[in-house]
């Protein structure tokens, strides 16, 4: 027998390498392999999930998808969809404002974007929240409000005069001071909130909605440190003077003291003076 030549078993367990070197069956490898792997994954699963791993993103079902906590978005029902960190799915149930309760809430909104503002203290100008006024298929108008630290989430992706739908909200008591809806309710967004765009279009929303007010109901509602309500009449006089060829406005004492006087006569007759401050002042200035 040539003495170069290379001893192999039949089989399955040991053959000689080139080299010299045992080696395993290809078999007995892959039998070796299989039960390390099915030893060792339940454990990887484990440690990924409580020291967030990279590569345990790679484990999650197919279909779930979870979105950053600040102002990403990602697609439900091809529609954009603004979350910070539960998505929705499909088993809402869609409600209408007259049946919002107060505490956490799951259920699912369909609303026109009205308007919206910044909501700052009176006297500290601390920024409060975004406030929002809200109508809905039913023609109920109610208030809603985002804090401070999920304004950017949401606010980049709100355009007044849009329709949304809203999941996990938090049903709020409405503020007196800041009162601009009837409901005692209060639409907060909370820290799950899923807000994305509604395109149903058999769905239909008013586009605003308002109501008069007789001089009785604004007398009745003062010095109850509350907002009054929005109303239409005839500005009479701005600043104590009347609006004609010769009306000029002092700009600096404006800016001074932050606040504008117009005596305004309601669709009922009697005139009343109103203040208007800030921010609304100087875009009342620009209209005059």
């Amino acid at each position: 027998m040539n003495s170069n030549s290379k001893n192999s078993a039949s089989g399955d367990l040991i053959s000689k390498k080139p080299n010299g070197k045992d080696a395993v069956s290809s078999a007995r490898t892959g039998q070796t392999l299989r039960r390390i792997d099915e030893t060792l994954r339940p454990a990887a699963m484990k440690i990924s999930a409580r020291t967030g791993d990279p590569f345990a993103a790679s484990m999650k079902p197919i279909g779930q998808s979870g979105v950053s906590g600040d102002s990403s978005s990602t697609k439900r029902h091809g529609k954009a969809v603004v979350c910070s960190d539960v998505p929705s799915d499909n088993s809402d149930r869609v409600v209408f404002f007259k049946d919002v309760t107060f505490g956490p809430q799951e259920d699912e909104l369909r609303f026109r974007l009205i308007h919206f503002w910044e909501a700052k203290h009176a006297f500290s100008k601390i920024l409060m929240g975004l406030e929002m006024l809200l109508v809905d298929a039913e023609g109920t108008v109610i208030q809603g409000f985002i804090p401070p630290s999920r304004m950017d989430t949401y606010l980049r992706h709100m355009k007044p005069g849009s329709t949304y739908r809203l999941t996990n909200f938090f049903g709020s008591k409405t503020k007196k001071v800041y009162r601009v809806a009837d409901p005692d309710v209060t639409i907060a967004f909370s820290w799950k909130s899923v807000l994305s765009d509604l395109t149903d279009t058999s769905a239909w929303f008013p586009e605003d909605r308002f109501r008069f007010h007789g001089y009785e109901q604004f007398e009745a509602a003062c010095d109850l440190k509350g907002d009054l309500y929005d109303f239409i009449g005839h500005i009479k006089l701005v600043n104590e003077q009347a609006l004609n060829e010769s009306f000029v406005l002092d700009e600096v004492e404006i800016a001074s003291d932050r606040r504008i006087l117009v005596h305004v006569q309601t669709h009922d007759g009697p005139v009343m003076k109103l203040y208007i401050w800030d921010k609304v002042a100087t875009a009342f200035l620009r209209e005059v």
